[in-house]
C-alpha cells in the first residue's frame, strides 16, 4: 500500500489518507472528534503514526502541517466578529412555510408548506427546481438524506413521512421531526404527535424500532454525528437521549440539538435560556445562554461547534459562544 495524500475534513474534524493498493485508489478515514484549541498536534501526529501503517516518517511532518491547519480552523470557526444579512428573499408557496432544510453544499433548499408540497430550490438563482406533492395535508417537516443528497424525506400532518418513492405509513397522529441517518442514509427517525420515535430501514422500507418513553407530543428528533445516538424533545417539557442500536432511554434533559462531532448537546427551554451539555462523559453542564426575553424554541450548533444559534418566541434570534456563554450577536 502506497499513501498518495492527505484530505482534510473540517466539519467535524477529520482527515482521509487517499492510498493505492494493488493498482486501486482507496480512501481511508479517520475522525478526530477530540481536537480542539489545546491539543498537541506533534503528540497527535505520533499517536496517528504509531496507530497507522500508511502514515510512515517521510510523510509525519505533512501529517503535523495538516493537523495545524484542522487545529487553526477548529480555533477561528465561527461567526465571531461577522455579521450576518439578508442574502436572497425566495417567493415561495402560497400558503405560510412551515420548516427549511439546505443540502450539504449549501446550493440547494428545501421548503415544506401548508399547502401541502415540497419545494426544492436554488439558492444562487432563486429557480424553483422541483415541486413535490402528494400528501394529504401539511408538509410540516423536510430534510436531505446526508451526505448524498440526492434522496428528499418529508412529513405531513397526513401521518406519514415520504422518501422520494417511497411512503412510510405507521404513526397515529401527524409526523413532526424527521432525518436520514447522517452517515450512509440506510436509516431513518421520524417523531410524532402520537408521543413515539419510530426507526426505519430503509434498505428494506419497515419500521425496526419505536422508541418509547415521552407523556406528550414529539416536537424534535436527531441523529448525532455517528447514528449511534437519537435525541428527541418533547412538548411534555422534556426531551430524551436514546441509543440508536438498543432502542433504550439514556438520559432525559431539556431539549436538543447535536454537535457535529456528537459530543455535546444543546438545550432549548421555557425558561428563555439554552444549555450547552457533555454527552460523552457525565452529561456535565458546560455552558449556559442566557438574554432572550421569550422561551427558546430552536437551538443549532455552527458546523464545528464554536457557536450555537438560538430562535425565541421574543422575535429574535441570537448568536452564542459555546464556550463562554456569551451572546455575540442578536439578529
Amino acid at each position: 500500500m502506497k499513501l498518495l495524500r492527505f484530505h482534510l475534513r473540517y466539519h467535524p474534524p477529520g482527515i482521509t489518507l487517499e492510498y493505492q493498493q494493488k493498482g486501486i485508489v482507496k480512501n481511508k478515514d479517520i475522525d478526530l472528534l477530540e481536537l480542539n484549541s489545546n491539543t498537541n498536534i506533534k503528540e497527535l501526529a505520533f499517536r496517528l503514526y504509531q496507530k497507522e501503517p500508511l502514515i510512515t516518517e517521510e510523510v509525519r511532518e505533512q501529517l503535523e502541517q495538516c493537523l495545524e491547519v484542522l487545529k487553526k480552523r477548529t480555533e477561528h470557526e465561527g461567526p465571531t466578529g461577522k455579521r450576518f444579512y439578508i442574502y436572497k428573499t425566495l417567493m415561495t408557496h402560497v400558503l405560510p412555510l412551515t420548516n427549511v432544510a439546505f443540502d450539504k453544499t449549501g446550493n440547494r433548499c428545501l421548503s415544506g408548506s401548508y399547502d401541502r408540497t415540497c419545494k426544492v430550490w436554488d439558492v444562487e438563482s432563486g429557480t424553483d427546481l422541483q415541486t413535490l406533492t402528494g400528501h394529504q395535508n401539511v408538509v410540516y417537516t423536510v430534510s436531505f438524506n446526508f451526505p448524498a443528497c440526492n434522496r428528499v424525506l418529508t412529513g405531513s400532518f397526513d401521518k406519514s413521512a415520504r422518501a422520494e418513492i417511497h411512503t412510510y405509513n405507521g404513526h397515529t397522529a401527524e409526523v413532526i421531526a424527521l432525518q436520514f441517518d447522517p452517515n450512509e442514509g440506510q436509516r431513518l427517525i421520524t417523531g410524532s404527535f402520537d408521543g413515539t420515535i419510530s426507526i426505519w430501514d430503509t434498505r428494506v422500507d419497515e419500521r425496526v424500532s419505536v422508541l418509547r418513553g415521552h407523556d406528550g407530543e414529539i416536537s424534535n428528533v436527531q441523529f448525532n454525528w455517528d447514528s449511534s445516538l437519537v435525541g428527541s424533545s418533547s412538548l411534555d417539557g422534556s426531551a430524551k437521549l436514546w441509543d440508536a442500536r438498543q432502542s433504550s432511554c439514556l438520559a432525559t434533559v431539556l431539549d436538543i440539538c447535536f454537535d457535529w462531532a456528537g459530543q455535546r448537546m444543546a438545550t432549548a427551554s421555557s425558561d428563555c435560556s439554552a444549555r450547552v451539555y457533555d454527552v460523552k462523559s457525565d452529561f456535565k453542564e458546560l455552558a449556559v445562554m442566557k438574554g432572550h426575553r421569550g422561551e427558546v424554541s430552536k437551538v443549532c450548533f455552527s458546523p464545528a461547534g464554536g457557536c450555537l444559534l438560538t430562535a425565541s418566541a421574543d422575535r429574535s434570534s441570537r448568536i452564542w459562544n459555546t464556550a463562554t456563554g456569551n451572546c455575540i450577536q442578536v439578529i
